[in-house]
This record gives structure tokens, C-alpha cells and sequence, in this order.
């Protein structure tokens, strides 16, 4: 999880991505608004294109509404005169035939509240039963306009305009109806061609349709005739029975009894524009469109002088390859005065470290000066005291200063090496140890003595203060090694030196010389003399564990000491 979660912030610090997300965050209220404001005028233009949807259903109801007001003038017209015509049938009836001529109308009649049709444009009287709506007209007699679906005439669905008759002493005599049919009032509609035009009963029952009442069955909402069927006009969006999703519009023509319902699919022309069909589309694509300016402006002004000014310095940090202004000189000032204040810097380190190395060339000739006169002087000493031997008689004497000159060269040995490695924070011992060992072997040779060296050296580096008492004391090691060793009859002299590294960074040093056969040291310098005294002085100094031991035909001593990390060293 947390590495995951470390790729993730890898992948995101860096100064492009947070631009880009600080100018997302930045424009996302404008995309907001925008947003906001492209939906408001979506909706506005989706009312007024529902208005005027419900504008055109009322225009193509017109004619209708107008024959149904025709209808009613009729009607109440003939209600005057039919106290008068009640007692002659046949000029009645065909006063009411004369009625229907040039018009759209059906039917013409008078019935009485028991239903029974004794006057009208049908050729015989005639009677129908006594329906829940007769019975309302009887109890509150008043001018209406109903609708009958099966009327005893002509057997379609009509539209008729009722009016009472009254006699002479105000007396209910019944009512005169002037039937309209459905299908003549559609013929005098208006409607456009892409439009289809019903007409609905209060139960939102199809009463007429264009063609067919399954096609205008088809086009109804799939909705409760509750949720649209209303008093006043209105349009509504919902989906069709077919399963086309259709604009609707409503208009009452008689209230509470007949309905003009038009319906259009919601195809391109209703939908308008393909702004308006995704108004938060185009104001995505803007803030999409100004992120990629804002994007490729920081990365033309600021990203790639930045990334540029990043490669340069990490070109100098490994090549020491610097950078001109000129590279620079088409990014912004401030910029650029970045761009100068590194380069002056990456001049003023390139000086300084100039300057540094030549101070440390300066004291790597000064150190490699005093090594060589150090060890001039002691090679002087040594030809000092190799003249005095040659002049003193007593054994004795000669043995001792034969001691000293040998640690004397030793010591000359040892700074001819630092000499040759002077200038480095620390010593390779592998190699600084051959040079000594061969060295303190090339001397033993002089005295015409055979041995056989092997030599294990690993490499480790040792800093100056642990290289020089280390190197003191397998010179002392050695030098007494040299002055005892030996071997049984028949076996050869060797002379074994090691180097290791043990756990925890602990180095041993192992130096192994055959002895002849005997059963005491021969000179008390072996157990107890100068020798032991000044191993011991450098194990001190190495911090290191000293032991000298005789196992069976060799002479062993042995140094463990831990080793100082580099880093700790100035």
C-alpha cells in the first residue's frame, strides 16, 4: 500500500500535473456557471417551445370550439320556438331538417325527460333510456355540451349542445340537442401536417383519431389519465405507447366532457439544436479547451524552461558541463534571472573548486615532501649506523645496532610508501603491505638468508591513523620473525603473512615464521625484549588484541583490531 501510495505521489509531484490541477480547480466554477446558465436557457427555450406547441393545438381547435358555439346558438334558438311547434309533429320535424342543411350538423330534436324523441331530423320518433346524465339534466336544467359515443341517431360518437324547453308557465317540457360529429369537427380542424390530433373523453378514452382509433391509441401517453387530463391547457413530455418519446399538448374543449390532445415525436425539430439537446456538453468542452491553453502556456512559458534549467543542472552535477544565458534567452525574466543566478553559481563552484584543488595538490606536494626527507633522514640514520657497526668490535654492540638499523629501515620503508600514496584519505593496505614485506624480506635476503614468503592480503582501506601503527607493527612483526626463524633439517624456512576481515568489521592480522627445533627462546627479546614492548605500544594504538604463541614448528603472533569507518576521517 505504501509503495503503491508512493508511485501515486511520484506520478503527480511534478509541476505540470499540479497546474494543470490548480487551473482545473480554478476554471471549474466558470464550467459551473456556465453549465447553470446553458441548462436555464434550455429549459426557457423547451417552455417556449411548449407554449407554442400548446399555441397550435389551441389554433387547430378553434373551428371546432366555433362549430360547438354554432351548435349551442342553434339549440337555444329552436328551444324558443318549440312551444309552438310541439302540438304539430310534422312541422316540427321538419323545421329541425331544414335546421341541418349546409351545416356540419348531425341531428336535430326535441326529447322530453323521459327520453322519448318525438320531434327531430330523424325520419320516425324514436326514444332511448334514461341515462345518469338525462337524470342530472332533468334535476338542474341548463344550457350544455355533451358528449355521446354512441348516439341512438347515427350510431358514432357526437358532440351535441343541449337547451332547455320551457312552456308557457315555466314548466321543464324536456330539451333540444344539436348533434356535431367527430369525425366533421376534425375535417375543420386546422392541424400541421407532423402533428397527430385526438380528441379524449374526461376518462382519457380515445373518442377520434386520424385513420384509426389504434393509431390513436398507439400515440397515447403512458401515463394515468389523472396526471395530464386538466381544465386548463398544458403540454407535457412523456413516452408514447409505441415507445416513442413525444411532446404532448392539452386543450379542454368542452370541460369535463371532450379534450384536444396533440402529440409530436421529439425528434430533431422538436429537440431543437444539438446545444440544446446537451447543454453541459459544450461548457465541458470549453473548460477542456481552456485547460489545453492554459497547459500548453505554462509549458511554453514556464514547464519546459524549468525542465530545461533541471537537465542542465543535473549535467553540471555529474559532467560539470555548464549552461550559457543564451539557452535562456526566450523565457520569461523572471526566469531567466534564475537561469543567470545558476550560472554565476555553477562559475563561482567551478572557481572554488579550482582553487580547492589546487590548495590540496599544494598539500600533497607539501606531504609528499616531508615523507621523502623524513625518509632520507631515516636512510641516513641507517648509513650512520651501518658505518658505527663496522667500527664497533664487541658482538654484543653490533647485535643491537644491527636491531635498531633494521627498524630504522623498516621505518623508511614505511614513509617511502606513504610518500607514494600521499594525497588520498586512505590507504590501501593489500598493496602497502607487499611493499613492506617485500622490503623487510629484500634486507633478510642481504644476510644471505632463503626463505619462502606467502603472503593473503584482502583488500581493505584503512585511514592514516590506523595505516601507520599497522604498519609499524608487522615491520616489528616481521623483523623479529626474521631474526629467529628457522626450520628442521631437511625442511624449508617460510614466512606466512595474512590479512583478513572478520565479522563486525574486524580485521586479523596473522604472521606465521618456522623455527628450528628447541625448547626455550634463544634471546630474552623473543618473550620480553623491545620487540614485544613495541607490538604491544601498536596494538594499543590499533585498539587491537595482541598474542605471540610457539605451536609445534612455527612461532605465531597474532593481531585483531576493529576497523575505523572512513567516513569518521577529515
Amino acid at each position: 500500500m505504501k509503495q503503491t501510495l508512493a508511485n501515486l505521489w511520484a506520478g503527480v509531484d511534478r509541476l505540470g500535473i499540479r497546474l494543470a490541477v490548480v487551473l482545473a480547480v480554478a476554471l471549474l466554477p466558470l464550467m459551473i456557471v456556465s453549465i447553470v446558465r446553458s441548462q436555464s436557457v434550455v429549459n426557457e427555450a423547451l417552455a417556449k417551445s411548449r407554449a407554442a406547441l400548446t399555441g397550435v393545438t389551441l389554433n387547430a381547435v378553434q373551428d371546432e370550439i366555433l362549430s360547438i358555439e354554432g351548435a349551442k346558438a342553434v339549440a337555444q334558438s329552436l328551444s324558443h320556438l318549440m312551444p309552438g311547434l310541439i302540438e304539430n309533429p310534422e312541422e316540427c320535424s321538419r323545421l329541425m331538417r331544414q335546421t341541418l342543411q349546409n351545416t356540419a350538423f348531425s341531428f336535430a330534436g326535441f326529447y322530453d325527460p323521459a327520453g322519448n324523441v318525438t320531434c327531430s331530423s330523424a325520419p320516425a320518433p324514436f326514444s332511448f333510456e334514461v341515462t345518469p346524465q338525462l337524470e342530472a339534466q332533468v334535476a338542474d336544467p341548463k344550457p350544455l355540451v355533451l358528449v355521446n359515443e354512441d348516439a341512438p341517431a347515427s350510431g358514432t360518437s357526437v358532440i351535441y349542445a343541449s337547451h332547455p324547453v320551457y312552456d308557457s308557465s315555466g314548466g321543464l317540457m324536456g330539451f333540444i340537442g344539436v348533434s356535431i360529429p367527430h369525425k366533421e369537427l376534425r375535417k375543420s380542424a386546422s392541424v400541421p401536417t407532423n402533428a397527430v390530433f385526438i380528441t379524449l373523453n374526461s376518462l382519457g378514452s380515445v373518442l377520434t383519431a386520424p385513420e384509426s382509433l389504434e393509431k390513436g391509441k398507439a400515440v397515447m401517453p403512458q401515463l394515468h389519465p389523472s396526471e395530464y387530463i386538466s381544465e386548463e391547457p398544458k403540454s407535457f413530455r412523456a413516452e408514447g405507447a409505441d415507445g416513442t418519446e413525444r411532446l404532448y399538448a392539452l386543450v379542454p374543449v368542452v370541460n369535463g366532457e371532450l379534450y384536444a390532445l396533440s402529440t409530436w415525436p421529439l425528434d430533431h425539430d422538436v429537440r431543437g439544436s444539438f446545444y440544446l439537446t446537451n447543454p453541459a456538453l459544450f461548457p465541458a468542452l470549453m473548460w477542456l479547451a481552456s485547460l489545453a491553453v492554459a497547459w500548453f502556456a505554462t509549458s511554453l512559458f514556464v514547464t519546459r524552461h524549468v525542465v530545461r534549467l533541471r537537465r542542465t543542472m543535473r549535467e553540471f552535477a555529474s559532467t560539470r558541463r555548464t549552461t550559457t544565458d543564451q539557452e535562456f534567452q526566450w523565457a520569461p525574466r523572471e526566469l531567466r534571472d534564475v537561469a543567470d543566478t545558476y550560472i554565476s553559481m555553477t562559475d563561482m563552484v567551478l572557481r572554488d573548486e579550482a582553487k580547492i584543488e589546487d590548495a590540496l595538490r599544494q598539500k600533497d606536494v607539501l606531504l609528499r615532501e616531508v615523507h621523502h626527507r623524513v625518509k632520507n633522514n631515516l636512510q641516513l640514520i641507517a648509513s650512520i649506523m651501518s658505518m658505527q657497526m663496522r667500527q664497533t668490535r664487541s658482538k654484543e654492540v653490533k647485535q643491537i645496532m644491527q636491531s635498531l638499523h633494521d627498524r630504522v629501515n623498516s621505518l623508511a620503508t614505511i614513509h617511502r610508501s606513504l610518500y607514494q600514496t600521499s594525497g588520498q584519505a586512505d590507504i590501501s593496505m593489500d598493496e602497502h603491505l607487499n611493499v613492506i614485506v617485500n622490503q623487510v624480506v629484500k634486507m633478510a635476503a642481504a644476510r644471505d638468508t632463503a626463505i619462502k614468503l606467502e603472503t593473503e592480503f584482502e583488500e581493505i582501506r584503512l585511514v592514516p591513523d590506523q595505516a601507520v601503527p599497522l604498519s609499524l607493527f608487522v615491520t616489528e612483526a616481521m623483523t623479529n620473525a626474521l631474526k629467529y626463524i628457522g626450520a628442521p633439517e631437511g625442511q624449508s624456512t617460510t614466512l606466512r603473512l595474512s590479512l583478513e576481515v572478520l565479522e563486525d568489521d574486524i580485521a586479523r592480522v596473522l604472521i606465521t615464521n618456522s623455527i628450528p627445533p628447541q625448547t626455550a627462546p634463544a634471546d630474552p627479546e623473543r618473550s620480553s625484549g623491545l620487540g614485544s614492548e613495541l607490538m604491544e605500544a601498536f596494538a594499543m594504538q590499533l585498539s587491537g588484541d595482541f598474542a605471540a604463541s610457539i605451536k609445534e614448528d612455527r612461532f605465531e603472533v597474532r593481531l585483531t583490531f576493529p576497523i575505523d569507518p572512513l567516513t569518521e576521517q577529515g
